[in-house]
């Protein structure tokens, strides 16, 4: 069988087993409604209580059977007719129709049921007399079908529409992280080449050469996590570090460098590449301007519920009237902690009292948890 027969006949499977429910759930109902007219019925007259239930049950029953029916009717009305007033207008219409075939329905298990030929009653005219007798209840429980399928119709929609509006942000955010994550990928690769091309430039061929290893492994690792937005500490660290041994090998003495995490804090839950564009940055605008010695400090510390990283440079600081922050980098850092952690959390700049910038990452303290572990 290939695979659109299987996917038919298991669809063709699940609508009829849709309409059996639907039967029962009809005589289910119809069981509460005729139990109290049967016991009524009883107490009236003590006998045959079954007959009498029997009886109290044919109009709820023959509800049942056309069910089905109606049933496909509302679905495909409410598929293919457009215009809520029409799709409307078309089921009362046809209620009509419903209403006679639950009549005859109805006449036809009380013709069985108190043997209409013995007493010399013609089919038609007991067909007649239930229509008299039922026929203005009957289109009003016909309309109580239809209000209850229109009520739980608006309920199904506005809850699809729910999960459709859930998905569309859950695609948008993930779309919006890859987008930062591949600006921030470039970006890093361009300036970690330009520090080996500075190296070859001034004949450091030694250099540059373990430069390009470093650079392999820093690849490597960037790649390998690739397929997550979040990684634990320790391996950001790692990335971290394998970036500050290109940038040592490009500055020589003139750049020093410290990562000092807190130990609890090294399996805390961080986006990838949070830190490496900040420590990019420090040595930019830090130790790139400075004539001496500049050093860059990462720390990392609990406080709470929040996880607070710091990139700390001795440069010459954000200077008069600079807002915001420097570079793609920090601008795209802080985007993906507002799109992963919303307002609440986010990076800030500012200058630090004994000279120089901190970059200030604010993250909830999520300890980091592997899939599958």
């Amino acid at each position: 069988m290939r695979q659109g027969e299987t996917r038919g006949s298991w669809g063709l499977a699940g609508r009829a087993l849709s309409w059996w429910r639907v039967s029962l759930g009809g005589l289910a109902v119809g069981l509460l409604v005729a139990l109290p007219h049967a016991v009524g019925a009883y107490a009236r007259e003590p006998s045959a209580f079954g007959g009498k239930l029997a009886l109290a049950l044919v109009p709820s029953s023959a509800w049942a059977l056309l069910a089905p029916l109606i049933l496909a009717l509302f679905l495909r009305v409410g598929r293919g007719t457009p215009g809520w007033a029409r799709r409307t207008g078309v089921l009362i219409a046809v209620g009509g129709l419903f209403v006679l075939l639950h009549a005859v329905l109805l006449s036809a298990m009380l013709s069985v049921l108190e043997d209409w030929p013995a007493r010399g009653r013609v089919f038609s005219e007991g067909l007649r007399t239930v229509l008299l007798e039922r026929g203005a209840l009957g289109s009003f429980e016909y309309l109580l079908f239809l209000a209850a399928w229109m009520v739980l119709s608006a309920v199904r929609r506005v809850h699809e529409r729910e999960l459709a509006e859930s998905r569309w942000k859950a695609q948008l955010a993930e779309s919006r992280l890859q987008a930062l994550r591949a600006q921030l990928d470039p970006h890093f690769l361009f300036n970690t080449l330009n520090a080996v091309v500075g190296l070859v430039r001034q004949s450091r061929n030694p250099e540059a050469v373990d430069a390009l290893v470093r650079l392999g492994e820093l690849l490597r690792a960037s790649l390998e996590g690739r397929g997550s937005h979040e990684v634990p500490l320790s391996e950001e660290l790692g990335l971290v570090r394998r970036y500050l041994e290109i940038e040592q090998l490009r500055f020589g003495a003139r750049l020093a460098w410290s990562l000092v995490p807190e130990p609890e804090t090294l399996s805390a839950r961080v986006p990838s590449l949070v830190l490496q564009p900040l420590v990019e940055n420090a040595i930019k605008h830090g130790t790139s301007r400075r004539v001496s010695k500049g050093h860059v400090r990462v720390h990392a510390s609990r406080q709470g519920a929040v996880l607070v990283l710091e990139v700390q440079d001795d440069g010459p600081g954000l200077g008069e009237g600079t807002v915001g922050g420097m570079g793609i980098g920090v601008a795209n850092t802080r985007d993906r902690i507002h799109q992963l952690h919303g307002e609440a959390f986010g990076l800030t700049l500012e200058d630090a009292a004994e000279g120089g910038v901190i970059a200030r990452v604010r993250l909830p303290f999520v300890v980091f948890e592997r899939s599958g572990s």
